[in-house]
């Protein structure tokens, strides 16, 4: 990449006399473009030194540079896995950690360095039933059950349990034993906590659900941040897990003591008529029933009750509020789909942009509780649209922005008319209101507000396009529970990018310069006919029926699970869960690699795909946490699922959606640092607790 010199960096230049660069700037400036030459390889001669010096600590040093630095201190096997930063921390720390080798602490930190994910050393030998000495007692030793303990009871037989068991002698290695003498158990947690503020709770019969979509939702908690100590273990507040009816009934028991509802990375809120609920009035129990509350008598006030393994909320028929705010935490596998993670590289692949970036034209934002500024800010994603199609200045080859700035709910169905030229993006963003008095930004500008947001539209999107090449569709970072489609056109191009639809499929008619490109998104399925082209990458589609009918379409399919049966003209796929029958038309043409395909598919020519034999059923075959969207392991391989899945992808990582996570790299990375960290004797297991 050639890096031009600036004019606040043309160090040669401005060595000149003043009078030669008078001269020069009446010639024309001849002379500043010839040493613009010169300059251009000075800046970048500059930035690779100053790379090179970076490069001499860990600190500072490029990723690549990782393996190379823990190699001179014996810290071999290491492999650069995108999002686990820790692998930075553990070449750093390796000295630190080797002086406590063979201690849960270090064990424990490690696992988090080298995987990124949370997690909790046990010495399964403290949880053995033993006869303790009368002269030499120790109350820590895990004991018998406590009948009358019913939340210690709750956590039997997760990380966190301290129910004495009888030993084993199996290998812990292996996974087949755990409560040994020797046995070491490394428990991970896969699944992340998603927090989402300012969402509208659904009503649903007599209550209200924290699932804008009105499902049930198991709610998760916060993992707080650990005190920078090896002799610290993990605790349940540490680890980003599913909240647990008792242990918010025991927290809101008086005199309360909170713990997973403490301020400020309390767990759950909830505001209604805008009226915050404190966490006196609430009340913890089950709620598959929509029981209301009993308040009682006497003077006590009205309660709320909340069911955090099913995401219900039932007031006191008392309080009967109009609109119930909420936020919350839920737990999902990775960054895919609708919702608060970060999106900006997503977001900035989407747009396509170019260099320079093109400039925004045309600007709305969407805020439901804030005050409508004419023109500029508006409660509703329809008025913006209206904005939008009676805009007076038509000129063609406009790039507009709809930004929704909140995560409040939106009841209305949308109707987006693209014309000629024109391309349009709404987006989920802070994004501010236009100012007149402002030079438009330039589009590069968009993708860093994309965080933190997930709206979500009860309605259908209707899409009609005026123009061919050039005019197209944006949708990023919105959750829909309807129908997406593109009405018979001439529209260019439709990206949807870290979208959600919970209901309805993403459909396409009589768009003959159409192409359609999926990212990282979730939804039941496509139907497209007469579209000429069609691209997913690292999305769920779990239509069972049908996930992609695509007979006209030349689909390019990387890195997705797809549940559902596959039809197009022409297929190129690679790192991808085919779990039901795949037909290409064209079996001559396109090629697939390194997937899963079900018995029964018509395909081109395949490579290193499984089966291996497509004429005989060897018995391997994906196998899933979850195929059920709402549950928060939902599209998560199991940790039964074969090998040759959770490690068939091109770059030895598992098929699927969350191909870009490299789980299988993670646990290669732990293995082949374990046994450095243990002692003589020991067996380490590694167990996924989500």
């Amino acid at each position: 990449m050639t890096v031009a010199a600036t004019g606040a960096d043309r160090p040669v230049y401005d060595l000149l006399p003043v009078i030669h660069r008078i001269r020069d700037n009446e010639r024309g400036l001849p002379l500043r473009a010839l040493l613009d030459a010169v300059e251009t390889e000075l800046v970048r001669l500059r930035t690779d030194v100053d790379g090179l010096y970076d490069d001499w600590f860990v600190e500072t040093c490029a990723e690549w540079v990782l393996p190379y630095l823990g190699d001179l201190l014996g810290v071999q096997g290491l492999r650069p896995v995108p999002g686990a930063s820790g692998l930075r921390a553990l070449v750093a720390n390796t000295i630190r950690y080797r002086r406590r080798k063979g201690t849960p602490g270090v064990i424990e930190q490690v696992a988090r360095d080298v995987t990124g994910w949370p997690a909790r050393v046990v010495e399964c030998y403290s949880l053995l039933s033993a006869t303790q000495h009368l002269d030499h007692v120790r109350p820590g030793l895990a004991g018998t059950a406590d009948l009358r303990d019913a939340d210690g009871l709750a956590l039997t037989g997760t990380p966190f349990g301290s129910t004495a068991r009888t030993s084993e002698v199996r290998h812990i290695d292996d996974g087949r034993g755990r409560y040994g003498l020797p046995n070491i158990g490394v428990h991970l947690w896969r699944l992340a906590a998603y927090p989402v503020e300012g969402v509208d709770a659904r009503r649903t019969g007599s209550g209200w659900t924290f699932d804008p979509a009105g499902r049930d939702l198991p709610l998760f908690h916060r993992a707080l941040t650990e005190p920078d100590d090896l002799t610290h273990l993990a605790e349940e507040m540490d680890v980003p897990a599913p909240l647990r009816r008792r242990a918010l009934i025991r927290e809101l028991l008086p005199p309360q003591h909170l713990v997973f509802l403490a301020e400020p990375d309390s767990a759950l809120r909830i505001r209604l008529d805008g009226v915050p609920v404190p966490a006196t009035r609430l009340v913890c129990r089950d709620l598959s029933g929509w029981d209301a509350p009993d308040d009682g008598t006497g003077t006590a006030p009205p309660r709320v009750a909340v069911d955090p393994l099913l995401g219900r909320i039932v007031p006191s028929p008392a309080l009967a509020p109009h609109r119930v705010q909420v936020d919350y935490v839920y737990g999902y596998p990775g960054d895919v789909g609708a919702g608060p993670h970060d999106r900006r590289a997503t977001l900035a692949a989407a747009l396509n942009l170019t260099d320079p970036a093109p400039a925004i034209d045309w600007t709305v934002r969407v805020a439901r509780d804030k005050s409508p500024v004419p023109g500029r800010t508006v409660t509703s994603i329809a008025d913006a649209l209206r904005l939008w199609n009676t805009r007076t200045d038509l000129a063609p080859g406009q790039v507009g922005v709809i930004a929704v700035a909140d995560s409040a709910t939106y009841h209305e169905d949308l109707e987006v008319v693209i014309p000629a030229g024109d391309r349009l993006v709404l987006v989920a963003a802070a994004w501010p209101a236009a100012d007149p008095q402002v030079p438009p930004p330039s589009m590069d500008l968009l993708p860093p507000s994309a965080r933190g947001l997930r709206p979500h539209l009860i309605g259908n999107i209707k899409v009609t396009g005026a123009g061919g090449a050039g005019c197209g569709l944006v949708l990023d970072g919105l959750s829909v529970e309807g129908d997406l489609t593109v009405l018979p056109g001439d529209l260019g191009d439709l990206v949807l990018a870290d979208g959600t639809l919970t209901a309805g499929r993403v459909t396409a008619t009589g768009n003959q310069h159409l192409a359609v490109d999926v990212r990282r998104s979730v939804l039941p399925g496509l139907s497209l006919q007469g579209v000429p082209s069609v691209s997913l990458a690292e999305s769920l589609l779990f239509d069972q029926a049908a996930t992609l009918d695509a007979a006209d379409a030349r689909a390019d399919v990387q890195g997705c699970t797809l549940l559902g049966q596959t039809v197009t003209r022409i297929l190129t796929a690679g790192n991808t869960l085919f779990c039901s029958p795949v037909t290409a038309r064209d079996v001559q043409t396109g090629c697939v690699r390194f997937s899963y395909l079900a018995p029964g598919s018509r395909t081109p020519r395949r490579y290193h795909c499984l089966p291996a034999d497509p004429a005989a059923a060897d018995g391997v075959a994906p196998r899933f946490t979850s195929v059920r969207p709402t549950d928060p392991g939902f599209g998560q391989l199991a940790p039964g699922c074969p090998p040759e899945i959770t490690r068939g992808a091109d770059d030895e990582g598992e098929m699927g959606a969350y191909h870009f996570l490299q789980q299988s790299l993670r646990l290669a990375n732990l293995t082949s640092q374990l046994g450095a960290y243990l002692r003589f004797g020991l067996e380490a297991g590694v167990f996924f607790a989500t």
